[in-house]
């Protein structure tokens, strides 16, 4: 599989990387009555599996974090037989309840005892990859959080420090502060990262981690089985799949390799519950960048508004 190299350590990750929420909780878009239901995670012994497949099929990057689930438990179990094997990266909220970004004592306090506990659950001594989950503008704009990713790495806790991000002014920030990789949505609906960020972090040699690629299913089949409040997301979903289906390919394999199709994009992110799915990203994976008929013609789904766009305004897990 190709790789390319993540951050100023160079990590030479794969370009297809495994997301573990899915493995780890419920999540995504559910296909039973209850819509608003995240989709079942697979049973244990399916999900272990799944990872020794992964990294069997020779995907060298995996991405957890605490809010995962069980998924880093799940991780350490999986591979920590096989640790110089994998990039494993985890992240930790730096928020508190009432999503006021912590300072001082409590930032310091949370991250330690936040990245000791997913290393316990990992079954390892350091993580290649520590990141700030969902960092707000607010707390990157501070000198402060990276200070204390400073000093994780510093202590040999990480190997490399970064952002999972929103929107264009957090990703923006977490680039221009010198962190090694940001953790950002791109896909065909969502493409505020072209204009900016994605140069941005190509001049200044960051890291970026897509996530979001189908857009949590919305970008395959299960787009019909979103809730009825997303009818305008479900009419996206099916032109996109007419599009698809009018090249003959299947939805999942255009979404994957639209992101692939942008060099400034390190490792691309996607969530698996089954044999079959992996089956079905490693061979997206496997024909490269769409062609440039395609890619025009996907140019006319693209939308920037919040709503359809940011899973976390759908109301779903």
């Amino acid at each position: 599989m190709e790789r390319r190299f993540l951050g100023s350590a160079g990590l030479p990750v794969s370009v297809l990387s495994l997301g573990t929420a899915a493995l780890g909780m419920a999540y995504g878009i559910h296909a039973g009555e209850d819509r608003s239901a995240g989709e079942p995670p697979p049973a244990e012994t399916e999900a272990l599996a799944l990872l020794q497949k992964a990294v069997d099929a020779g995907i060298n990057f995996i991405d957890t974090a605490r809010a995962y689930g069980n998924s880093e438990t799940l991780i350490g179990r999986a591979l920590h037989t096989r640790r110089d094997a994998v990039f494993i990266a985890t992240k930790v909220h730096c928020l508190d309840q009432s999503g006021t970004p912590l300072t001082g004592q409590a930032l310091r306090t949370q991250v330690q005892e936040s990245l000791h506990r997913s290393l316990k659950a990992l079954r390892t001594d350091h993580v290649d990859l520590l990141m700030v989950h969902s960092a707000p503008p607010a707390l990157l704009e501070r000198d402060e959080i990276h200070r204390v990713l400073e000093t994780a790495r510093s202590q040999g806790y990480s190997r490399l420090i970064g952002a999972s991000t929103y929107g264009v002014v957090a990703p923006r920030l977490a680039i221009e502060g010198g962190l090694d990789a940001v953790q950002l949505a791109y896909n065909v609906l969502d493409r505020r990262a072209e204009a900016e960020i994605l140069p941005l972090a190509r001049s200044r040699g960051t890291g970026v981690v897509v996530r979001s690629v189908y857009l949590k299913g919305a970008l395959t089949e299960r787009g019909e089985n979103l809730p009825d409040h997303l009818e305008d997301l479900r009419q996206l979903s099916r032109c996109f799949r007419d599009i698809a289906a009018s090249y003959h390919l299947e939805p999942a394999e255009v979404a994957l390799r639209f992101a692939l199709s942008h060099d400034a994009i390190t490792t691309i992110l996607v969530g698996v519950r089954s044999e079959a799915e992996l089956q079905t990203a490693l061979a997206a994976a496997a024909k490269g960048r769409l062609p440039p008929e395609i890619l025009a013609d996907l140019e006319t789904l693209r939308t920037e508004n919040p709503l359809l766009i940011d899973p976390s305004r759908w109301g779903i897990p």
